[in-house]
């Protein structure tokens, strides 16, 4: 049974992991563009757009698959693990075949081709990486998928930033990924092999049974992964790779933003599974608490983006990425919807509501290509940015999503409570928004601590939060910030 200091340890550990992460994921994505131009972070998104949506191939849905077996046979972790591994190298080889054929098809120029089979390295390394994370999750040992997230992102980082500075080129850097990830996936390896001392046996009948059973989860995770992606293939087919890049840019620094619904989902989606299978009634409980607590950061995030946006970009990236900073705007926005999404998906999963969540991704998708279609050349043409037109369709369907999720919840899951607390929620993100807009210009730092404190004013005075998640919130606090001292400790005890 999940209790809330269960959730707020395990809030702790990866909020320290992610903390940091984006920190230094945020340092590349200021050094990126504006080393490598527009251009040539256009091809590093098209390449990563392809094999993110082959990627979901690789894994073929297994690793919700996974999570969700070892939590509950945890004795099985070796013959999963080894047959989940077999069945992602075969899924590779076939992946190859399909994007070699897409980029004859398309006709991409040597250097987008090239960057594409060099991701191919690093894509095939991180779907080994994915099982080890998935099983330590279903295992629900987060410190170790910390560490390894705290190594790769270190290494991507400090690597990448070193080439830079070596004036290495496009090629050298997008290889830096494939170093950083094969240590990171070699220390989530030796890490599951210390839980659970691995003996990676090949049952070729449980594959059979694990391609049927996770085929649900492939649907799934196909109908996010193309959603989230086929904007950039469409984008530089409609417009220009150059597009491709001003809205890469700005998607870079939306995914930054993004650490906060994936740790707080990744960690109570175990127990979310448990509960259901055991008919534990506090599952209701946990629903309603993750969406108030998901729309009370979402909001000042969000609306906080919308109004940092393009002073933000200039600052980082100058004039030539000026387009990206009115595609940022939209995206904050759309991160209120995608963080409640975040959320929802995952109630939905672990109530076996799988099949049903799967045909409103299906349906996102198919609103989102004739949408694309129509508003990525109509914003191309009227403000010469086609960003603006993919990131809209983003807008409406998150938006069409998140009504979709709630409705099929099971009954009684959400409460008119988390309607109240929604409304004054957003009340208090638009008075928020209201107070700092005026100095976004010319005092960026005095407009976000404007923003902040009218934002915890506003939350406190309407009393937003109850006073038991004030306490999980309280215990997640702590917890990371025991963490981070623990943490800047340890260099000295190891030197005397």
């Amino acid at each position: 049974m999940i209790s809330g200091k269960t959730i707020a340890k395990n809030v702790g550990v990866m909020m320290v992991s992610q903390l940091t992460t984006w920190v230094l994921a945020f340092v590349l994505a200021i050094f990126l563009p504006r080393y490598l131009g527009a251009e040539n972070i256009g091809a590093i998104s098209i390449s990563n757009s392809i094999w993110l949506i082959m990627s979901v191939l690789l894994t073929f849905g297994m690793d919700t698959h996974l999570i969700k077996s070892i939590a509950r046979e945890p004795e099985s972790t070796s013959e999963l693990l080894g047959t989940s591994l077999l069945v992602r190298t075969v899924f590779f080889v076939i992946s190859c075949g399909l994007v070699l054929l897409y980029a004859t098809v398309m006709q991409y120029n040597e250097t987008l081709v090239t960057v594409i089979w060099i991701q191919a390295i690093f894509y095939l390394i991180a779907t080994y990486s994915s099982a080890f994370t998935s099983a330590l999750i279903g295992l629900e040992r987060m410190e170790f998928i910390s560490i390894a997230s705290i190594v790769n992102k270190a290494l991507l980082t400090g690597l990448s930033v070193l080439l830079i500075f070596l004036n290495a080129g496009l090629y050298l850097i997008v290889s830096v990924n494939i170093v950083a990830t094969l240590i990171s996936s070699s220390i989530l390896f030796f890490a599951l092999n210390r839980q659970y001392p691995l003996r990676l046996r090949i049952n070729f009948a449980r594959a059979r049974f694990m391609i049927s059973q996770s085929s649900v989860y492939l649907i799934s995770s196909l109908a996010i992964v193309v959603y989230q992606q086929i904007d950039k293939p469409f984008i530089s087919a409609l417009v220009d790779t150059k597009t491709v890049g001003w809205y890469g840019t700005a998607m870079n620094l939306f995914g930054t933003m993004m650490f906060l619904p994936v740790v707080f989902g990744t960690v109570i989606f175990p127990s979310l599974a448990r509960s259901y299978a055991s008919g534990d009634a506090k599952l209701n409980l946990i629903a309603q608490r993750s969406f108030d607590l998901m729309f009370l950061i979402s909001v000042p995030v969000g609306l906080g983006l919308v109004v940092v946006a393009q002073p933000l970009v200039l600052l980082l990236y100058g004039a030539d990425f000026a387009p990206s900073g009115g595609i940022l705007m939209m995206l904050g926005v759309v991160l209120i919807f995608t963080y409640l999404n975040t959320i929802l998906g995952q109630l939905l999963i672990s109530t076996d509501r799988t099949d049903k969540w799967n045909v409103v991704m299906i349906v996102a998708i198919a609103v989102t290509l004739p949408i694309d279609y129509l508003l990525v050349p109509w914003t191309h043409r009227v403000f010469a940015n086609g960003g603006l037109g993919g990131t809209l369709a983003f807008l409406i369907t998150e938006f069409g999503m998140v009504v979709s999720a709630i409705l099929l919840l099971p009954k009684n899951t959400l409460q008119w409570s988390n309607v109240r607390t929604a409304v004054l929620t957003l009340f208090s993100g638009l008075l928020m928004m209201a107070a700092s807009w005026w100095f976004r210009d010319t005092m960026v730092l005095l407009s976000i601590i404007i923003a902040v404190v009218t934002y915890i004013a506003a939350v406190a005075i309407l009393r937003i939060i109850p006073r038991e998640d004030l306490l999980l919130i309280k215990n997640a606090v702590m917890g990371i910030i025991g963490r981070l001292r623990r943490n800047k400790g340890t260099p000295a005890s190891v030197g005397d």
